[in-house]
C-alpha cells in the first residue's frame, strides 16, 4: 500500500493558520468546525523555553481507531492509506470522537454526524493538492512524496507532541531547528539579568 499523509515543517510555519481557514472554507464548514487546527506549542526543554507552530488534522493512521471501534463501519481505509468516512452510515454516537487519540473527528452540531479529514481525496483523483496545502503560503504543509522527502530524515513525532504511537499515525515532521520560527529562550529571569530578548539563531 502507498500510504499518503501529510508532512509538516515546523521551521516553515508561521501560525497564519491559512491552512485552517481554506479547510474550513471550503468544506463549507459551520463557525466554530474545523478539520485542521494549528496551535502554539510551549514547551520546557534542557532549562530553555522551546516554542514553535503546530498544523494538524487526520493522521490517516495506518491501525485506525476510528476505523476499529465505530459501530456501524462507517469508516475505511482506501488503498493509498487515506481514511475516509461514509456519514450515511453515521448514527452520531460519538465513538470515534472518544476513541481518537488526535481528535480528528468532530461532531456537526446541525446534523449531529461526524465528519473529518479526508485529505481532499477527490482533488488528490484530479491531480490537485488538498486545500491546506494549496493556501499555505510558506510551503509548511505538504503531501508525503517518496521522490521529493527521505522518508528517513523526517520524523514520526515531535517535541510536545503526545506520544501515542499505538495507531502508528502516517503525519511525518521535519526535525526542529532554531531560527526565525522556532524559538528557544532562556527563562524570563535569565532574560531579565542578560538584559533582554536572547533568542538563539
Amino acid at each position: 500500500m502507498n500510504q499518503k499523509g501529510f508532512v509538516f515543517d515546523p521551521n516553515r510555519c508561521l501560525g497564519c493558520r491559512s491552512c485552517q481557514t481554506a479547510c474550513s472554507v471550503n468544506h463549507n464548514l459551520p463557525p466554530g468546525i474545523t478539520l485542521r487546527k494549528v496551535t502554539a506549542i510551549e514547551l520546557a526543554m534542557e532549562g530553555r523555553l522551546l516554542k514553535y507552530y503546530l498544523s494538524s488534522s487526520c493522521n490517516h493512521c495506518l491501525n485506525p481507531e476510528c476505523f476499529r471501534l465505530c459501530p456501524n463501519h462507517a469508516y475505511r481505509k482506501r488503498r493509498d492509506g487515506i481514511v475516509v468516512f461514509d456519514e450515511g452510515k453515521c448514527k452520531g454516537c460519538g465513538t470515534c470522537i472518544r476513541s481518537c487519540p488526535f481528535e480528528a473527528p468532530v461532531l456537526l452540531p446541525d446534523t449531529g454526524k461526524v465528519i473529518k479529514c479526508d485529505l481532499c481525496f477527490a482533488k488528490l483523483e484530479e491531480g490537485e493538492e488538498p486545500f491546506c496545502i494549496g493556501a499555505c503560503p510558506v510551503g509548511a504543509l505538504k503531501l508525503f512524496d517518496p521522490s521529493e522527502h527521505h522518508e528517513h530524515l523526517l520524523l514520526k513525532i515531535l517535541p510536545g507532541i503526545p506520544r501515542i504511537q499505538v495507531t502508528r499515525p502516517a503525519a511525518r515532521y521535519h526535525p526542529l531547528k532554531i531560527g526565525k520560527q522556532v524559538g528557544l529562550q532562556l527563562p524570563n529571569h535569565t532574560m531579565m539579568k542578560e538584559g533582554g530578548s536572547n533568542d538563539s539563531s
